[in-house]
């Protein structure tokens, strides 16, 4: 077992930096109403890109190692069944809903099936969703892999899922999509990051 007083594995130090991003996404939602206000909104293309990127990044990158995470864990029966699915379960949750977001945003946009009204709540509902999810990993996930899982765990952590791909909006550089988002998120978010 890992030695609860040596250095939190490099795996978890990049989880909790992505989750200080995250954060800072639910924070910009929550703090600019006026990117939920109207599909008329000037800013609409910021939220559209939000949520490219919350449906793209954490549920291709970064739910996928904590999923590993859980596996190692249940594997050394060191988390309750309950706890492992309940992760599983919400990571599963925000991918679908991120994907149906994305899917009604653009129905409102084109005055199709659905509308702002309807699209506005789901949004909001989807950052608490994600903004709980990160709190209780925060609070049981990684204390609970710090303590028990060891080098071995770890590598093989690392060798399941792809470490490589980099973050398109919080690494240097930020992809060209994004620009706008990062600025935004830099002035409204008070992010400590590069313009």
């Amino acid at each position: 077992m890992a030695d609860p007083s040596s250095a939190v594995p490099r795996i978890i130090d990049r989880l909790r930096s992505e989750h200080l991003n995250l954060d800072r996404l639910v924070r910009l939602l929550d703090r600019q109403p006026s990117l939920l206000a109207s599909t008329a909104t000037p800013n609409i293309g910021l939220l559209v890109d939000v949520l490219f990127y919350l449906t793209r990044f954490p549920d291709v990158t970064h739910h996928p190692l904590e999923d590993r995470i859980v596996e190692r864990l249940r594997d050394r029966n060191a988390l309750s069944e309950e706890f492992a699915e309940e992760i599983e379960a919400q990571h599963v949750t925000l991918a679908r809903q991120g994907s149906d977001l994305l899917r009604d945003l653009e129905s409102s946009l084109r005055e199709e099936t659905m509308s702002p009204e309807l699209v506005e709540p789901n949004i909001l509902l989807y950052a608490e969703r994600l903004w709980h999810n990160m709190k209780v990993e925060e609070l049981v996930l990684f204390p609970t892999a710090v303590r028990q899982l060891d080098d071995e765990d770890w590598y093989a952590i690392e060798r399941s899922v792809n470490l490589i791909g980099s973050d398109p909006l919080f690494q240097t550089p930020v992809e060209s999509r994004f620009n706008q988002l990062h600025q935004v998120i830099a002035l409204e978010a008070c992010c400590n990051c590069n313009t």
